[in-house]
């Protein structure tokens, strides 16, 4: 009598799992797409406002260390993409500026990240980044995929 219980009850979860599956699937598929289920870089959640602000704290705190170039593009997408805006504000907060780590105001740290965000032509919303990590974890970094590069590849 076990035994039948034992096959009914891995039908029910064989029968059960194809469905559990393909709604994790749909739930992937739309994180990866910056859906509006998802919230992402891709779904404008900066304003042109607050990008403005953040080019003036980067000018008086950043430029004098980094180029937009170390910011922008394939250097931005190697370490932020696929990560939360959360981590960025961590970063920012607590190792920068350079020569003053951690002395920007959590609502500075919001505008520079806002006008990096600019910077990788994202696109502006109708809201502000709020200043806090928290708030943050809940936003992924999306960023548009690059041309296919066109230089000459070795030959296996």
């Amino acid at each position: 009598m076990r035994f039948g219980w034992t096959i009914a009850v891995a039908a029910c979860m064989l029968v059960r799992a194809p469905s559990h599956v393909a709604a994790q699937g749909s739930k992937t598929s739309a994180a990866t797409s910056g859906t509006p289920g998802s919230p992402s870089t891709l779904n404008g959640v900066y304003t042109e406002e607050q990008a403005s602000r953040g080019k003036d704290v980067y000018s008086g705190s950043c430029r004098s260390c980094h180029t937009p170039a170390s910011h922008t593009g394939a250097t931005f997408n190697k370490w932020w993409r696929g990560k939360h805006l959360s981590d960025l504000f961590v970063f920012v907060s607590t190792r920068m500026p350079k020569n003053d780590p951690g002395s920007l105001a959590p609502e500075d740290v919001a505008d520079v990240m806002a006008y990096l965000l600019k910077m990788n032509a994202m696109p502006v919303g109708p809201e502000e980044l709020p200043p806090d990590a928290d708030s943050l974890k809940k936003i992924r970094i999306d960023t548009k995929r690059s041309a296919p590069s066109t230089a000459k590849r070795k030959k296996p």
